[in-house]
């Protein structure tokens, strides 16, 4: 003889009661094709049933969910910024005076202030190895785009004729403010701060 929904629903009651996660999803399945009057009935108790305080360990987690991927991912690995740093540093062969603006860079990455798409997969690949994770992944980075032929061409101004419009327009357009360095375009920076 199969389980009614009833039953099912004293065996949820029985497990609230006594603090027990309540597994609603096994009961769906032993309910077979009764699960969607067990559910009304699940929900029905749930609406009526008391508010209980969360433990400290749903809270915990809850808390969890608040910090970005990156950062959990550091942590769980007990890495301290520095260490992870001094780590990107020397897997990517960059000089000891970055160290500060790899720093910087890093942390708006890992706090989602940096855009994930222009960062280098060389420093994704240093990420992966030093966070024992996919990097790219936990900071909802694209996948490199595949490279096209180009489709449209700078045009050839006349920088003189242009000048004479626009003063300094030319100048603006062909020549950055400040070149970005290496940490720049690795992190897909386009210029330094």
């Amino acid at each position: 003889m199969s389980t009614t929904p009833d039953q099912l629903l004293d065996e949820l009651v029985g497990r609230w009661t006594r603090g027990e996660p309540l597994a609603v999803d096994e009961l769906l399945t032993r309910a077979g094709p009764r699960s969607d009057e067990l559910a009304t009935l699940i929900d029905s108790f749930l609406e009526r049933a008391p508010r209980r305080e969360p433990s400290p360990e749903a809270l915990a987690f809850v808390h969890t969910l608040d910090t970005p991927p990156l950062l959990r991912a550091r942590q769980s690995r007990k890495l301290k910024l520095d260490d992870l740093v001094a780590g990107l540093v020397e897997t990517l062969g960059l000089p000891q005076d970055a160290r500060a603006k790899v720093r910087r860079y890093y942390q708006e990455l890992e706090l989602g202030q940096l855009d994930p798409a222009g960062v280098a997969v060389s420093v994704w690949v240093a990420l992966a190895s030093l966070l024992g994770r996919d990097a790219r992944g936990l900071a909802g980075a694209p996948l490199p785009a595949v490279s096209a032929p180009a489709m449209y061409r700078k045009a050839n101004f006349d920088d003189d004729l242009l000048d004479t419009i626009a003063p300094g327009l030319a100048r603006m357009m062909t020549e950055p403010s400040v070149e970005p360095d290496q940490v720049d375009r690795l992190f897909g920076v386009s210029s330094a701060d």
